[in-house]
């Protein structure tokens, strides 16, 4: 029999472990408050639904501790308070993944981020303030999961008497407040009913397999150029990290933070219904580089290889133009180890692949992901443009305007300066590709990989439409292209290879949601974009209409389809289809 003062240590310990619940819940609460509420303008207007939400922490935490209280032996019970403490790690890590990306923690990127721990540590540390602060925090957790492995057991009637009433109240209060729908659940949600909730890993079956091959529909066409092809011009492709039409006057935003980028785009052809296939660098890479729709493999909880299902891509950007006898070469000061970037960029062809281990920048201050500014970038790049041999494709991968947006001339962090910055950088480099004839034959392309991981303002969403979280700028100079142009139709970064090959080539084969970028035709063409923050979730942008289509697998279907004949959703259906078993078959071929 329990001694009085161990129970009262028992039952201190309980309330202990859920006035921190109580603390952790009320942080999540504000945090997505705050980032939501700027979306529709409603400030605390999301605290209730938090709670509600997060009710599942409290019976969860107070069912467990009632079992192992039950339990006569110790050390299955110790192991059973273990689990609390992983459920708690896995709710304060879902916290700062929302505070820092604003998305949730899914498992599968959780496979990832734990093969990644060095770009993870830095993106941490540099996020919540420094290395110090950092470590504080994994003391915390740490020592908060030693604290329940050693909490005393619920032997004593006062303790499992406040464990039963907290476990009663929570599972009540859970089940009498109502759970209207909400387009913005994906933040409320508890990160356990996000993960389940997940359904692109469904797979379609055997039988739908089977069916879909049989289907007849209209192949690739033709398309080509009544100009002369530009083989034998230099190309240079510059991919932007996070630049966002919110922050370009240019591109209908509401801040000044790009004039640099905006001049360059007046000089040339801008696309201003340009779209992201993704939410993160890696999907800009697989649409612009490897020509992907779509990408959205058929993960397990806990699998995330990187580039999963998108190696040996046939029809890439550097293969169209090592056809034409292009030297091509990839560019980045960021680590090429990271998500295997450098073996892939290899895969697809590319001949020369560098990054921030390269000799040039072991004298350069180092800012996000240990990575050298975007002047050191182009500054790298126009010396080995002087080296390289004609004619060429370089693309360059900038890093400053990564999270945490450290500004390099102040060190502050800020996404405004940041920004700034990386807009002076690619000032001075225009101006030293005008100085050096580049234009005179070449051509110059810059987008952006995607859209900044900030929350999706109430002006952004007016200015923008339900396009808001895929739209992004790109623009074209040089060769071939109209100056001072400008191009609304619905695009893509897929569509750079197709485009490129026309300009390169003057022919490309196009399917139904391709398109050229520099002819003006029409196109019916739609752009699909996977949403970071609601997994599972396609959106369908195109001429006549805004869809959402849910991925799961046979019973992948339109949740939202606004314009749409039932044939073109049916279409779409089927593209969606194409795109998502070519990429499982690829990654079949891969592993054997």
């Amino acid at each position: 029999m329990n001694k009085p003062g161990s129970r009262w240590n028992e039952l201190l310990s309980a309330i202990f472990l859920f006035s921190l619940l109580v603390v952790l819940i009320a942080v999540r609460a504000a945090i997505v408050d705050h980032n939501i509420g700027t979306i529709i303008a409603c400030p605390d207007c999301f605290h209730s639904s938090v709670f509600q939400a997060d009710l599942v922490m409290f019976w969860l935490a107070s069912g467990t501790l009632l079992l192992a209280g039950f339990i006569p032996q110790r050390q299955p019970g110790r192991w059973l308070h273990l689990a609390i403490g992983l459920l708690f790690v896995v709710y304060v890590a879902d916290l700062f993944v929302f505070r820092l990306f604003s998305y949730r923690l899914f498992l599968s990127d959780a496979a990832l981020f734990i093969s990644e721990r060095a770009a993870v540590w830095d993106q941490f540390s540099s996020g919540v303030g420094g290395v110090w602060v950092a470590v504080v925090i994994l003391l915390a957790v740490l020592g908060f999961v030693v604290f329940l492995f050693l909490m005393p057991a619920a032997r004593g009637r006062p303790t499992r008497l406040f464990l039963f009433a907290t476990l009663i109240l929570s599972l009540g209060a859970r089940l009498a407040m109502e759970s209207p729908p909400y387009v913005n659940d994906w933040a409320t949600t508890n990160v356990f009913s996000a993960n389940l909730s997940t359904t692109e890993r469904v797979r379609y079956s055997a039988e739908f397999e089977s069916e879909f091959s049989t289907i007849q529909t209209v192949g690739l066409k033709q398309h080509s150029s009544p100009l002369e092809p530009q083989a034998g011009g230099n190309v240079i492709i510059v991919l932007v990290e996070s630049w966002s039409s919110w922050h370009s006057l240019q591109f209908g935003g509401n801040l000044d933070w790009t004039p640099q980028f905006d001049a360059a785009a007046r000089r040339g052809l801008q696309f201003r219904n340009f779209h992201a296939i993704g939410f993160s660098t890696t999907n800009g890479l697989i649409g612009i580089l490897g020509g992907q729709k779509i990408w959205s493999p058929f993960l397990h909880m806990f699998e995330s290889p990187p580039f999963y299902s998108m190696w040996g891509i046939e029809r890439t950007l550097p293969r169209v133009f090592s056809q034409s006898a292009y030297t091509t070469a990839f560019l980045t000061t960021g680590p090429l180890s990271l998500y295997r970037k450098g073996e892939w960029m290899s895969d697809l062809g590319f001949q020369h692949v560098e990054g921030t281990e390269h000799p040039f920048y072991a004298d350069e201050e180092r800012y996000a992901l240990d990575a050298p500014s975007d002047a050191a970038l182009y500054r790298r790049g126009l010396q080995w443009m002087h080296s390289a041999s004609d004619p060429f494709l370089l693309v360059l991968e900038t890093v400053t305007t990564h999270q945490p947006y450290v500004d390099p001339d102040s060190g502050e962090r800020s996404l405004e300066k940041s920004m700034k910055f990386a807009d002076r950088a690619f000032g001075v480099f225009l101006e030293e590709l005008d100085a050096s004839g580049f234009f005179e034959q070449g051509l110059l392309v810059v987008a952006s990989d995607h859209r900044s991981m900030t929350p999706v303002s109430s002006a952004e969403l007016e200015r923008f439409g339900e396009g808001a979280f895929s739209r992004v700028p790109a623009f074209m100079i040089g060769e071939g292209v109209t100056p001072g142009s400008v191009d609304d139709r619905v695009l893509s970064q897929s569509d750079l290879v197709p485009s490129l090959e026309w300009w390169l080539t003057g022919m490309t084969s196009l399917g139904q949601h391709d398109a050229v970028m520099m002819d003006g035709s029409d196109t019916t063409k739609c752009a699909f974009h996977a949403r970071g923050d609601r997994r599972g979730l396609l959106e369908v942008i195109c001429p006549e209409g805004y869809g959402q289509v849910r991925m799961e697998g046979d019973k992948t279907r339109f949740e939202q389809s606004d314009g749409f004949a039932e044939q073109r959703k049916q279409s779409i259906l089927y593209t969606i289809a194409k795109e998502r078993l070519a990429g499982m078959q690829r990654q079949q071929q891969t592993e054997r």
